[in-house]
């Protein structure tokens, strides 16, 4: 993706983001705003709607005022006559009274008279209908009080609007003659005529109707909760508000509903259209001045220093003075391009340099370098490393597995020891020598030296080193060995013959001119005492030769290695060695059953420990002395300890090797002649421990 794109879809996306805020916030503002006057609206007409009820109950109660508060209403009530009913109650009278009901009780609550009418506005009676019997307990009922009494009855022909007064005198004096009450049906006649007064249409539900729909459930529930108006929307044009109306008794009684034009919520909607046209044109004209400004202020210099710089990477030959117009940061930046261009020139001629010595001196060391990743198994092999094999760098395959398939069979244990080492926790340089096939079938020994890099946890990361071809030192090593084989073979063989020259000749000679002087001794008589002392101290001293003799003898070839065997003979010069030094030391074998020794082993093992209790007489000022061999299959383990004093193994060492003493050193020739390796465990003060591992081979020689 370009910089121009990514900017103009950044802009775009901004655009958006901001435009979407924006419009939401101010839908919703808008909305809620003229949502806000829409309900006031709604309960505004609410209100009419009340008020108009209520102003009907009060012109009701205006007649039916004056109907009881008239003489000939009174004078009835005491003697009931057809005249009054003749003359005003009629048909005509309750049409322009709009009454559709009139009853007169006397003060004992008895029905005196109940008319009503048909549908042509005849007059019929009343007196069986549920309204005409009230109980002196009813709200209607009368007896002193000159006050309203009215509100809704809920009749089984509808709900009926009623008023009762008190019947008296025209002059308001006398007793209370009974209780006048007049009603009027809230009918399709009386909404039409509630809905010209407010001008907006009213509609009344019965609040316990059965048959209602599930809005007007809702809104019944919501309007027993709270007693508040409910407002509910219709559609896009109508929006309606409900009203609870209460019978006389208190209890909800009728819904009243209106209905009204949604003018608000038009407007609000057309507010909102001109208030998104607004925002797009503000949005859209920002975009593109932010748009201009980018592409003429950075983007256009941008692209010149990309093309720029694209020129310099097609050819390495062109010029690398890059120039951008301007005095801000861009034109910075290319004068630090320029800079760092002349740099990275100057780098990668150095780099170059580096490469040509690098290589060379690889190819002369014979070393290369690489580098596994243990999170994506990643293996990178230096071509320099390929090249010790034969191959060019794309013939081998930068993998593990690839280099594994170059490994000698009978070395690939050794490669994944490698391997294993290196995930071990506290695994710091790991060094191991095996032998790899070179593409003209060769085998070339590789020594692999690597660190392994951690993270915090401890994990293994990164696994990287060198590989070294060491196969002319393995085979002058092998000469080396070979040689001291052969130097270590000959010396045996000399200081056997030695031995035997001393014992079989010397020391037999000796003998011999000890017995002939002794021989002489006894034929001269009468020797006087100091001839005599100087025979005896003859006889000594060939005494001490010949026994000095047979010691020299026994260390350069011990005689029971060869008629009792190895471990024999360790055990008896264990026992020499002590009664020789005052050191205690004890022998203990262990397992060692069935387990026979070449010549070869049984004189070098015999050496190593010779040498060690030897090195502990001399220097270790122990008082006792261990020595053990163990069969631990697959091992033979010598181990020679003492209780000394003990030294820093590593100064000690190199003292050695300084002073050209070469105890230790042909200890360890010894060990490897074996094929086994030696330890030397000590510190000052903690005695000192030499154990020798060789190869074991269980029930044959080893």
């Amino acid at each position: 993706m370009t910089l121009r794109t990514a900017t103009i879809g950044i802009v775009f996306s901004i655009f958006i983001l901001l435009f979407a805020l924006l419009y939401a916030v101010t839908h919703h503002n808008i909305l809620s705003s003229f949502r806000i006057l829409e309900e006031k609206q709604v309960a505004e007409s609410l209100g009419r709607a009340e008020n108009a009820l209520a102003n009907e109950l009060r012109g009701l109660d205006a007649v039916c005022e004056d109907w009881a508060a008239w003489d000939d209403t009174y004078d009835f009530m005491r003697q009931p006559t057809d005249a009054y009913i003749s003359s005003n109650i009629t048909g005509q009278a309750l049409s322009n009274l709009h009454l559709d009901l009139i009853l007169y009780y006397d003060e004992a609550g008895r029905l005196v008279l109940g008319k009503s009418h048909d549908a042509d506005w005849n007059v019929i009676d009343a007196t069986e209908r549920e309204m005409a019997h009230i109980s002196q307990d009813s709200p209607l009922f009368l007896r002193r009080e000159n006050v309203l009494r009215g509100g809704v009855v809920m009749l089984p022909d509808g709900p009926l609007l009623v008023v009762a007064r008190p019947i008296r005198t025209s002059r308001q004096d006398g007793p209370i003659g009974g209780t006048l009450i007049m009603g009027r049906y809230l009918d399709s006649h009386r909404e039409q005529a509630l809905a010209d007064q407010i001008m907006t249409p009213v509609r009344f539900f019965l609040f316990a109707d059965s048959g209602r729909s599930r809005r007007l459930e809702d809104v019944a529930a919501a309007l027993r909760r709270s007693g508040q108006y409910q407002i509910v929307p219709e559609n896009e044009d109508n929006i309606k508000g409900y009203a609870l109306i209460r019978d006389i008794y208190g209890e909800p009684g009728l819904i009243m509903e209106v209905s009204v034009d949604r003018d608000m919520h038009r407007q609000g909607l057309v507010t909102l259209r001109y208030n998104f046209i607004s925002l797009a044109a503000i949005g859209l004209t920002f975009g593109l001045g932010m748009h201009y400004l980018v592409e003429k202020r950075i983007l256009s210099r941008v692209t010149s220093l990309g093309s720029q710089i694209a020129a310099i990477r097609r050819d390495p030959h062109a010029s690398r003075d890059i120039r951008v117009t301007g005095n801000d940061e861009i034109t910075a930046l290319g004068t630090a391009i320029r800079e760092m261009l002349a740099e990275m020139e100057s780098a990668r001629e150095k780099l170059a340099d580096s490469e040509k010595r690098y290589e060379m001196a690889t190819r002369a060391a014979k070393v290369g370098v690489w580098d596994y990743d243990f999170t994506t198994g990643a293996l990178f092999l230096d071509p320099s490393l390929k090249a010790l094999l034969g191959y060019r760098d794309e013939e081998i395959e930068d993998s593990l597995e690839a280099w594994l398939q170059l490994v000698e069979p009978e070395d690939r244990a050794v490669a994944m020891e490698l391997a294993r080492d290196s995930l071990r926790e506290r695994a710091g340089e790991v060094i191991r020598e095996y032998r790899l096939r070179r593409k003209d079938g060769g085998i070339r020994w590789i020594m692999i030296r690597g660190l392994v890099k951690r993270d915090a946890s401890g994990a293994p990361v990164r696994f990287l080193g060198t590989g070294v071809d060491v196969t002319d030192l393995k085979f002058a090593e092998q000469s080396v060995r070979h040689l001291t084989r052969e130097i270590i073979t000959a010396q045996e063989f000399e200081r056997s013959r030695i031995a035997r020259e001393l014992h079989d000749n010397v020391a037999q000679d000796l003998s011999s001119l000890k017995i002939s002087c002794e021989a002489v001794f006894e034929a001269i008589p009468k020797t006087d005492g100091p001839l005599r002392e100087r025979f005896a101290e003859a006889s000594r001293i060939l005494q001490r030769a010949i026994t000095f003799t047979r010691e020299m003898a026994y260390a350069l070839r011990p005689s029971n290695l060869d008629h009792l065997g190895f471990l024999s003979a360790v055990e008896r010069y264990c026992a020499d060695f002590e009664e020789k030094t005052g050191i205690r030391t004890r022998f203990l074998p262990t397992g060692m059953e069935g387990v026979t020794f070449d010549p070869e082993t049984e004189i070098n093992l015999f050496r190593v420990v010779q040498e060690a209790l030897g090195n502990i007489r001399r220097h270790s000022e122990a008082t006792e002395a261990v020595v053990k061999i163990v069969e631990s299959h697959p091992h033979i383990i010598v181990r020679v300890e003492d209780n000394g004093v003990g030294f820093d193994v590593d100064s000690g060492l190199a003292a050695a090797m300084e002073e050209k003493r070469m105890g230790l050193g042909g200890m360890r020739e010894r060990v490897k002649l074996l094929g086994g390796n030696l330890r030397v465990v000590s510190a000052p003060g903690q005695g000192t421990r030499i154990v020798a591992e060789i190869p074991s081979h269980r029930g044959g020689t080893a």
